[in-house]
């Protein structure tokens, strides 16, 4: 094999200028769906931030979900590249007859390479979160770093597949290579099995605030209004289902004779889908704020017994006068004020 097939180009192969491709009504919804949310991610992290420097919480939760930002920034311009260079929301009829897609696909790899990332960070933030919060149950903490280890190694084995997925590298673009003797890509059940386990892993991060919250003394309006974020957090594990049913159709059972393949925009559902994440994520650590602008309902704790302890938090932020909240038992979990 010549070592020209061994690396994979350092550009995709020669495209149009995008602007000067036409577009449809449906494709200018997905394009705009493709910006909006990266602007909504965008507002809400930035007040994150200001609320957590303002209260001196910043902590390492903070630092993960601005990465996890980041890449979902950086999947905004390859995902704009596939949907204009691969025609996406057109009609069968109206698609160029001699359509090249790999420069399309030579994008939507690079959108492979940050996508994954993405959801792993936002997990991992809200897991370091969840420890934050301090006063756990030891059958507590031990689920929490025992998901956070598991998405660790989820999250990197997902991405070096998704590297390597066909041999060469240039495959994943260049379809004319797979056929090369030699030359292989992996079963596109991968994509469908690596999607199924993030959305487990999605829903059971879900699901720990409240196995954490409904045992805790507190306010009733401020308990539904902290729990009410991550059940919103649960609509993002449904975008996934939907996302996954998608990709087991194109890639899986293949698109039905006389089926209109490329009207659709379900590459913009993986831009939707990691925003929503980072704003579901990103909402609690919102309460500060909260509670300036609504203190009946975010006003804090009532009921529970309070320690005039000042404490640190385990990633090296201190908060004073702050209490933390527990219930009459003394082996239930105590977490510190929600600031």
């Amino acid at each position: 094999m010549s070592s020209l097939h061994l690396y994979p180009r350092l550009g995709p192969p020669p495209y149009p200028n995008p602007t000067t491709i036409p577009t449809t009504s449906l494709q200018q919804k997905g394009l705009a769906a493709l910006f909006l949310f990266p602007v909504l991610s965008i507002v809400v992290v930035g007040m994150r931030v200001y609320s957590r420097v303002t209260s001196r919480t910043f902590g390492l939760d903070d630092y993960l979900i601005l990465a996890s930002l980041l890449f979902a920034l950086l999947m905004i311009g390859p995902l704009y590249m596939f949907m204009k260079l691969n025609y996406w929301g057109f009609r069968m009829d109206d698609v160029p007859k001699d359509l090249d897609l790999a420069a399309g696909f030579w994008w939507n790899f690079l959108v492979q390479m940050f996508y994954n990332p993405v959801l792993a960070l936002v997990k991992a933030s809200i897991l370091v979160f969840l420890l934050r919060l301090g006063g756990h149950k030891t059958n507590v903490r031990y689920a929490i770093h025992a998901l956070n280890i598991f998405n660790a190694l989820h999250a990197v084995a997902i991405f070096f597949t998704a590297l390597f997925q066909c041999t060469p590298i240039e495959a994943n673009w260049n379809f004319a290579l797979r056929e090369e003797p030699g030359n292989h890509c992996v079963s596109p059940w991968f994509h469908v099995i690596a999607s199924c386990i993030t959305i487990v892993t999605d829903f059971l991060v879900v699901a720990l605030p409240f196995w954490i919250f409904l045992g805790l003394t507190m306010r009733w309006a401020t308990k539904i209004a902290v729990l009410s974020v991550f059940v919103l957090g649960s609509v993002v594990g449904v975008i996934g289902i939907i996302r996954v049913i998608s990709i087991h159709h194109q890639l899986v059972e293949g698109p039905n004779p006389g089926e209109d393949t490329f009207y659709t925009v379900l590459p913009v559902w993986g831009a939707v889908e990691t925003n929503l994440a980072i704003i579901c994520a990103s909402v609690p650590a919102l309460r500060p704020l909260f509670r300036r602008w609504f203190p009946a309902l975010f006003g804090g704790s009532s009921g529970g017994v309070t320690s005039g302890t000042p404490y640190g938090n385990r990633y090296g932020n201190s908060t004073r006068g702050t209490h933390g909240l527990r219930s009459n038992n003394h082996d239930d979990i105590r977490l510190k004020d929600l600031r």
